[in-house]
């Protein structure tokens, strides 16, 4: 067993050493910086520069006092000074004739599209204003205007939110598609490249005297393991890092609050039956990449190889995209119990809601017992396969390592 941890060890610390692991780990992060220094930067921009307002309209005056895009100025002339000096982007300038209010808009671009609703809407109401005043209505005539329609509703079922209409099931479905998706198909190709690179070396000869070639292809595994673990451990501490420090971020807190219910239930989404068939897709792909390293006799043949493997990997993708729109045939169901597919097809059936936790568990089950199996008969031939290194092809190989 000793052995075992010792080859998990080495192949664990070989990978994650290299530049290419720490750019794997570190894209995503930068990703998200510089996504938020530019969002910064846009929001501090934005926020520095307001529209002017000149009215003597006292009702105007006390809306335009609560916004954050609008100021108000006493006098024209101040307002021309302030965008001659850049303090804002534009003025209105509201006259009031005949009762009537007329605003008319300076600047050297179009008012921003709400930025216009927001100052219709005010001036709407002071017009209003304006109206009844010159109406001379009485209090009751005033409140009889404002009376308005009432509307009830007596629903006897609540339908459910379908997976179109739901806006947190389409994010747990993609981020989960996505997730399961670069992982597979980084993992694959390093598992392969790594396995045909030893195989080209006569070091293995000297390894399998002195441990059984089963126990070492198992602390291969693990060891490869471990460096998705890592690398999903470090994603999940900086995304409860960034989840934590949301809402005393000046510019994302307010956001953050809004959409705080939508995260909380993606994250339950995935955390559930998302992680445990990602977990079970990925030691099965893993173990065949390892399969279909040990076929070949070049390192540089280890990407051809692997292909059947991208193939089935690509087949589970596409189709659980097309599932969007297909629905939930016969074949999406029948797929969703077959190793390999169902890591992709059965999370997004339950996340549809088209499947149950029964389903699911019975899914799961069944993936379970073909890495179990493919994991024991792959152990027993492994040794075979990486001491056959005549460059016969990858059929020829297999049929070798068989007899033994």
């Amino acid at each position: 067993m000793n052995k075992i941890w010792l080859v998990a060890k080495e192949t664990y610390r070989r990978e994650v050493k290299t530049w290419s692991y720490l750019l794997m780990i570190l894209a995503p992060f930068l990703l998200v910086f510089f996504s938020f220094v530019i969002g910064m930067v846009s929001a501090g921009s934005s926020d520095d520069n307001y529209v002017g307002v000149v009215t003597s309209n006292s009702v105007l005056k006390q809306a335009i006092k609560k916004s954050e895009d609008f100021d108000n100025y006493s006098t024209e002339a101040k307002a021309k000074k302030a965008y001659k000096d850049e303090d804002i982007d534009g003025y209105v300038l509201i006259e009031q004739k005949n009762n009537q209010l007329a605003a008319t808009y300076y600047s050297d671009q179009k008012m921003d599209s709400d930025l216009k609703s927001e100052l219709l809407t005010s001036l709407n109401t002071a017009q209003q204003q304006l109206n009844l005043s010159k109406a001379k209505l009485t209090t009751k005539q005033t409140q009889s205007l404002a009376t308005r329609a009432q509307f009830k509703q007596q629903v006897k079922h609540v339908e459910k939110k379908s997976f179109d209409n739901d806006p947190v099931k389409q994010i747990s479905f993609w981020v989960l598609l996505i997730i399961l998706y670069m992982l597979v198909i980084t993992y694959t190709q390093v598992t392969a490249q790594d396995i045909a690179t030893e195989k080209g070396t006569k070091i293995m000869e000297v390894i399998f005297s002195s441990m059984p070639g089963g126990d070492y292809f198992t602390g291969k595994i693990l060891g490869i393991f471990g460096e998705i673990i890592t690398q999903v451990l470090i994603y999940v501490v900086g995304f409860v890092a960034v989840y934590c420090a949301a809402p005393y971020i000046d510019g994302f807190s307010d956001l953050f609050r809004q959409y705080k219910p939508m995260i909380d239930q993606a994250i339950g989404n995935l955390a559930s039956w998302g992680l445990v068939f990602t977990i079970i897709g990925l030691v099965l792909f893993i173990i065949f990449a390892a399969f279909c390293g040990a076929l070949v006799a070049k390192s540089e043949n280890a990407n051809k190889a692997v292909g059947p493997l991208s193939t089935l990997m690509l087949i589970g993708f596409l189709f659980t995209v097309n599932m969007q729109s297909g629905g939930d045939t016969i074949l999406a169901k029948v797929l969703s119990y077959t190793p390999f597919l169902s890591s992709f097809v059965m999370p997004a059936r339950v996340i549809m809601g088209n499947a149950t936790n029964l389903e699911a568990a019975i899914s799961a089950l069944i993936a379970l017992a073909a890495t179990v199996a493919s994991f024991i008969w792959i152990r027993k031939i492994y040794p075979n396969l990486i001491l056959q290194t005549d460059d016969v092809g990858p059929w020829q190989n297999f049929k070798r390592s068989l007899r033994g």
